[in-house]
């Protein structure tokens, strides 16, 4: 293996630009790079001191390996500047490997100070990094050193080689198979996303008109208190003000007597689950309308696009303890999926300079829209897939009730209420007791209780009690009877094999092991694993508030604060059931990607358990679909496939 790292600079802004920008860009180059052969002693070159180093060339020139850690920076680089500037080959797409993937796929951060952190590595991110990097990389960089700065750049590079081949000798290789699915995700990201940049551009001047509009409302419910989101002070007495204390604990921090709120992404979403008074409701969707998430999303496609395509918006493995995609830049994950059925006469409206209603709710609704071809787009959905897995998963001959509702092509939630309320036939089940049983099917698969069926009911726009949402809970396990002795099954058997190291055991169709120091593993159906780091037993709090002994394990995408040690959770009943079936979830999803690609079909992007492919060839997607991995045998699959010129639902 050949690991490297570079170091670079341009008056290109990456964050702003993107990779694919900012490699293009004529103002960038080398400043350094950092290299190692296998373990042999790391070496440096800076471009302006020696020619590129022939050894590298010879080595590139071979094929071999090149592993480096968010390697598209690396690949771009060699692309776009050091093959141009310094006649150097260009190694093939294959021959990369990305450490940040490869931690991923272990459920560690993916950054690499995290990644020292997370596993208390002996070896630390230079603490003056972060000032090189904005004096001689970033936007109007120095040119000539000052002091020893060009000694700590060559140490801060030279450690990001040593860290980087360090905590891989703690992975497992991936499989060829896997190294294979983060290529074909590469070759995605380089075909890019293309996008309606006219509409792009229209849609970014109605940013005041959104920040107006929620000024407005915000005046409006607050009676004048409130005229900007932006005025925390205010924003926070209000708050105090109009929440019940029980509820107002919920976004409270710090010691008691010293408490403020906090109000981030994290927090906001906590408080918005409880059932809060209907003024503070509308008051926390303001919060969020103006928080930019929309305005964010179409700058980004503006500030990223090449030739009308923004690129490398897809990470693979991104979600980390699952295996599924997420997204950088663009975050195609999180995009609304309350669309326009029709959203050409508004995108027209908004080219046109001609006003909307609501216009912060319009844009978010309309910015799938913007992502469009000329060629047309096919988008194929699996049809409740969670939910068909989940029950194959634990291998309970009961379970096949419900996976005969998929086979006969049935109402899931109707059959669930039939059964939740004994009703006497599907006649009798009313809109209430479907929409019940549904919110019964959606929280309570991965063994959430009422506080859960409440939480998910609010998403849907329907307010239950306590009472009624754990009695929806009690009813719905009732009509599910394989679902509670998997989840303990489960539990028991990830227990099992911490207890007893090298030891196989099975819960339903999932295996454990454990090595009994580094890692729990948890087999998939697949042949996949998914890693719990570091796990043992520990004191933890219970949901339900008492104390006791459980497993836990290292929690890679909890980010501490600084001078706080990395944060762990419990692998309980709850963590075991989701995880497993959103990896199984993310299993389909990768092999259908991989016969998409080999199909020739120009895979634009994966949301979820959707799938998105440039041109009109709704027959050829969907059959690629439906096909089951050879694993599967017995799961019913569907999917939902759609064309249209523009991406929509």
């Amino acid at each position: 293996m050949l690991w490297l790292d570079l170091e670079t600079r341009s008056q290109a802004d990456l964050l702003t630009n993107g990779l694919l920008r900012y490699a293009q860009d004529p103002t960038t180059e080398v400043i350094c790079m950092s290299y190692g052969f296998g373990d042999e002693p790391i070496k440096d070159w800076f471009a302006e001191d020696a020619p590129f180093p022939q050894e590298v060339k010879d080595y590139i020139a071979g094929g071999g390996p090149i592993a480096a850690h968010n390697a598209a920076f690396e690949r771009h680089l060699f692309e776009f500047v050091i093959c141009a500037d310094y006649d150097c080959p260009a190694p093939k797409l294959e021959q990369w490997r990305c450490t940040s993937a490869w931690a991923m796929a272990h459920g560690l951060p993916a950054g690499l100070g995290d990644i020292c952190r997370a596993l208390s590595l002996p070896i630390k991110k230079q603490t003056e990094g972060k000032r090189l990097i904005r004096e001689y990389s970033a936007t109007g960089f120095k040119t000539e050193w000052s002091g020893n700065d060009k000694e700590l750049m060559r140490e801060y590079c030279n450690t990001d080689v040593l860290v980087m081949r360090l905590f891989c000798q703690l992975l497992r290789e991936l499989t060829p198979e896997e190294w294979n699915q983060y290529h074909i995700t590469e070759r995605i990201n380089d075909r890019g996303v293309p996008v309606d940049l006219p509409f792009v551009k229209a849609a970014i001047s109605y940013a005041e008109d959104i920040r107006q509009d929620v000024a407005q409302s915000l005046r409006v419910l607050t009676d004048g208190k409130v005229t900007k989101a932006s005025q925390r002070k205010l924003r926070d007495e209000w708050l105090t003000e109009n929440t019940p204390p029980e509820l107002l604990e919920v976004i409270l921090v710090g010691e008691e007597g010293s408490e403020k709120i906090k109000f981030d992404k994290e927090h906001r979403a906590a408080f918005a689950a409880q059932t809060l008074p209907d003024e503070v409701d509308r008051f926390v969707e303001l919060i969020e309308q103006a928080g930019g998430a929309t305005i964010a999303k179409y700058s980004a496609m503006e500030n990223t696009h090449v030739d009308g395509r923004v690129h490398g918006s897809l990470i693979w493995n991104g979600a980390g303890a699952t295996g599924r995609f997420s997204s950088r830049g663009l975050q195609l994950q999180n995009f609304k999926r309350d669309v326009f059925k029709d959203p050409e006469p508004l995108i027209e409206s908004v080219i046109a300079g001609v006003g909307l209603s609501k216009p912060a709710e319009s844009l978010g609704r309309l910015i799938r829209s913007a992502i469009t071809s000329s060629s047309g787009l096919t988008f194929s959905d699996y049809s409740q897939i969670e939910a068909r897995v989940l029950p194959w998963l634990s291998g309970d001959p009961r379970a096949e009730k419900t996976l005969d509702i998929f086979r006969g092509g049935r109402d899931l939630y109707s059959e669930n209420a039939l059964y939740m309320f004994n009703l006497p036939n599907l006649e009798a089940v009313t809109p209430d007791l479907r929409q019940a049983a549904k919110q019964g099917c959606l929280a309570c698969g991965f063994g959430g209780g009422g506080r859960a069926v409440q939480a998910m009911a609010k998403g849907y726009g329907v307010k239950y009690d306590f009472d009624k949402a754990d009695n929806i809970k009690t009813m719905w396990r009732a009509a599910n009877p394989w679902a509670e002795p998997f989840w303990w099954g489960l539990k028991d058997a990830a227990r099992s094999a911490f207890d007893s190291p090298g030891t196989i055991t099975e819960a339903g169709r999932l295996k454990f092991q454990s090595d009994g120091r580094d890692y729990l593993w948890m087999m998939l159906p697949s042949g996949r694993v998914l890693a719990y780091i570091k796990p043992r037993i520990e004191i933890v709090e219970l949901p339900w508030g008492d104390e006791g002994f459980e497993l836990t394990c290292l929690w890679g995408s909890g980010k501490p604060k600084a001078g706080e040690r990395w944060p762990r959770r419990t692998i309980n009943h709850l963590i075991l059931s989701e995880n497993a079936t959103q990896g199984t979830a993310a299993d389909i999803m990768r092999e259908t990607i991989v016969r998409a690609h080999r199909a020739g079909l120009p895979i634009l992007f994966s949301v979820h358990d959707e799938l998105v492919v440039e041109g009109y060839c709704k027959d050829a997607l969907h059959a690629i679909m439906t096909e089951p991995p050879s694993w599967s045998a017995g799961l019913p699959i569907d999917a939902d496939t759609q064309e249209s010129k523009r991406y929509g639902k």
